[in-house]
């Protein structure tokens, strides 16, 4: 049985993410800031379960984070935790950098007293820009955020890619396009 922490488990895929890692016998701390992404619906039927903890943090706050984390000690992170939608980082771009740049770079100076833990980070697709034609994105595709959500998203990533490069820190950055249920 593995214990992983996932950031961000109240929203849509982080909490579809907690109940499978749930279901399938594994221990899971949901951190989540609670906004207006977040759905306790989505974990109401885990939420007693014996392995499952959840608290309200945000992923900016350090001393809270890294208590929790080594409290816990999970074999890996999965962080979800990030401000979406490219309508709202256009109306108001401050808690995009605020989470997903400094939040990243709260949680990647923790690995670095953690180094054992591997971080599996979901970005997205639209750090490329606008893929034209048939053509798909790929791990050589050049970066070219077109707004400040895909902008911020894109910096998390080299900043944890320079983290792995620099520190030797165990990263996977995943860059999912749009997901629907």
């Amino acid at each position: 049985m593995a214990k992983f922490l996932v950031t961000g488990g109240l929203g849509f895929i982080g909490s579809n993410l907690v109940e499978y890692l749930i279901n399938s016998g594994h221990k899971v701390i949901n951190v989540d800031k609670i906004s207006y992404s977040s759905n306790f619906y989505n974990i109401k039927d885990i939420k007693k379960n014996k392995n499952y903890k959840f608290f309200k943090l945000d992923i900016i706050e350090k001393k809270k984070l890294s208590k929790i984390i080594k409290r816990y000690k999970p074999n890996c992170i999965f962080n979800l935790a990030a401000e979406t939608h490219v309508d709202r980082s256009i109306d108001c771009s401050n808690d995009f950098l605020k989470t997903n740049i400094i939040g990243i770079h709260t949680l990647l100076e923790i690995l670095l007293e953690n180094r054992n833990v591997k971080l599996i980070h979901v970005s997205t697709d639209e750090v490329y820009g606008n893929v034209k034609g048939n053509l798909r994105a790929n791990e050589k595709t050049a970066y070219n955020p077109k707004n400040p959500y895909a902008a911020t998203k894109a910096a998390s990533d080299h900043l944890i890619q320079s983290y792995v490069n620099t520190y030797g820190l165990k990263a996977i950055i995943t860059n999912c396009c749009n997901n629907y249920g």
